[in-house]
């Protein structure tokens, strides 16, 4: 390669770069903000972006626009788009946008993707960016025990199910129980589940011997803890009710079978001795008389 050649393609390269900085963007989103940092779905916020023009020139025809099609927001008391005649060299436009949270919006941090198009020396121009928006709820959950017989006197299965009845996941979800003086917890006292989904729910067993001085109700407590999206934790404290029968209470009301075996046994008994007296009688009766 000559020095002519190089000293061409250097000049080349040099045009090229410059060429890139003269269509550089000028224009920049330089800051945004939400109010408030989380949104409860059905509620508002505020989003305000800051444009700054980081050129030299004029810029005009200032349009920025708010690409709500693949999020769960929409425009409230005002457009997606903010429009301004033009923007000085150095100075800056404030953009305010007020939207809202669907009221079936499913708690997430949501990237909202931000248009905006400007005229420089009468050259159309656009630039690109993405703001985040986080949905958030307070978690609502509830503490249920699954249908069963649970009988004083003996191990029972208690199934406890924790149910997400709020629009928000939860995650690190551990659920505990404690003994008391009418109860033994025969198993583990805490069990983690993991992750309850919004509109799912999750299941625990727990072995519980019932006492045969305790209450025919039982108030069970139950403790969850647990984090929301943000990272929040939460601790709640649930009584949970249980209705407890000792044998006979329950046989009487038809809940268990009785048990006949002892007048099974009774009648059998009964049966032999009755054969071994037949056996002794007629033995004496075979007797010769001398």
């Amino acid at each position: 390669m000559t020095d002519k050649t190089k000293i061409i393609i250097a000049l080349a390269l040099l045009m090229i770069g410059l060429y890139s900085i003269s269509i550089a963007s000028a224009l920049t989103i330089t800051s945004f903000s939400v109010s408030p940092d989380e949104v409860a779905p059905g509620k508002t916020a505020d989003i305000t972006l800051i444009i700054k023009n980081n050129g030299n020139n004029l810029i005009e025809n200032v349009n920025a626009n708010l690409d709500l099609t693949n999020v769960p927001f929409a425009p409230y008391n005002s457009g997606s788009s903010f429009n301004s005649d033009e923007i000085e060299d150095g100075k800056t436009k404030t953009a305010n946008f007020e939207i809202i949270a669907f009221n079936d919006a499913k708690s997430g941090i949501y990237k909202i993707p931000v248009h905006v198009t400007y005229t420089e020396n009468d050259i159309a121009k656009n630039v690109d960016s993405l703001i985040s928006v986080m949905i958030n709820s307070v978690p609502i959950l509830d503490v249920q025990s699954e249908d069963g017989l649970f009988l004083k006197n003996q191990n029972n299965k208690i199934t406890l199910k924790v149910i997400n009845k709020g629009l928000g996941d939860v995650k690190f979800l551990s659920i505990g129980v404690d003994s008391s003086t009418g109860y033994n917890v025969v198993s583990q006292k805490d069990v983690y589940i993991g992750d309850v989904d919004s509109n799912d729910f999750q299941t625990a067993d727990f072995n519980i011997f019932f006492k045969d001085n305790s209450l025919e109700t039982v108030t069970l407590p139950v403790t969850l803890v647990y984090k929301d999206i943000t990272n929040k934790e939460y601790l709640q404290n649930f009584d949970v009710q249980l209705k407890v029968y000792n044998q006979q209470q329950a046989q009487d009301l038809g809940l268990v079978a009785k048990n006949y075996s002892i007048y099974y046994t009774l009648i059998i008994i009964f049966i032999v001795l009755v054969f071994i007296l037949y056996r002794s009688i007629r033995k004496r009766r075979r007797v010769p008389v001398e």
